[in-house]
C-alpha cells in the first residue's frame, strides 16, 4: 500500500474530527453503527456493510468509536474497503496514539498484534474514564498537528 501524503492525513483527520461533532456520535465498547443502523465492519449475522455517512443530516444516527472512524475515513479517502486499509489506518492511528501519550511499545513487540496503534487507541477509547470531550480534544489536536506540518 502506498504511503499517505500529508494532505491525505490532514483530510482523514478533518473527517474524523467532524464525525465527533456531537457527543451522541461517539461510541464505546464496539465499533458503532452507521446512518443505516447497521454495523460497519460486520453485523450480528457476520454480514459486511459499507459505512453510510450522511454528513448533511444533522440528526444522523451514526456513532463510532475513534478507531472505527479512522479506519472508515481512511478507506473512504483511499477508495478501499475499510477492512483492507491496515497499513494506512495504522499510520493514522500512530499520530493519534503519539499525541494522546498512549504507550504502544508492548503491542509493537508482540508479533501477534498486527495493528498495535489501532488496538491501543481502541483500548484508550473504551476506558471508563474516557469522555466525548477527550475524543474531541484529541481529534482537534491531531488536526492542528497535521495542519502545522504542512507548512
Amino acid at each position: 500500500m502506498r504511503t499517505l501524503s500529508p494532505e491525505q492525513k490532514l483530510e482523514i483527520a478533518r473527517r474524523v474530527h467532524e464525525t465527533f461533532d456531537r457527543p451522541k456520535r461517539w461510541h464505546q465498547g464496539g465499533w458503532g453503527r452507521d446512518d443505516d443502523g447497521g454495523f460497519h465492519v460486520v453485523d450480528n449475522d457476520d454480514v459486511r456493510h459499507p459505512p453510510a455517512f450522511r454528513l448533511a443530516i444533522p440528526e444522523s444516527p451514526r456513532c463510532f468509536c475513534l478507531g472505527a472512524a479512522i479506519r472508515i475515513h481512511t478507506g473512504s479517502l483511499l477508495w478501499r474497503d475499510p477492512s483492507h486499509t491496515g497499513e494506512a489506518t495504522e499510520t493514522m492511528c500512530e499520530v493519534y496514539t503519539r499525541l494522546a501519550g498512549i504507550d504502544t511499545g508492548a503491542r509493537e513487540l508482540d508479533a501477534l498484534v498486527s495493528e498495535p496503534h489501532l488496538n491501543g487507541l481502541i483500548e484508550w477509547n473504551d476506558s471508563d474514564e474516557r469522555s466525548w470531550r477527550d475524543i474531541r480534544d484529541l481529534t482537534a489536536a491531531v488536526l492542528r498537528h497535521l495542519d502545522a506540518q504542512r507548512w
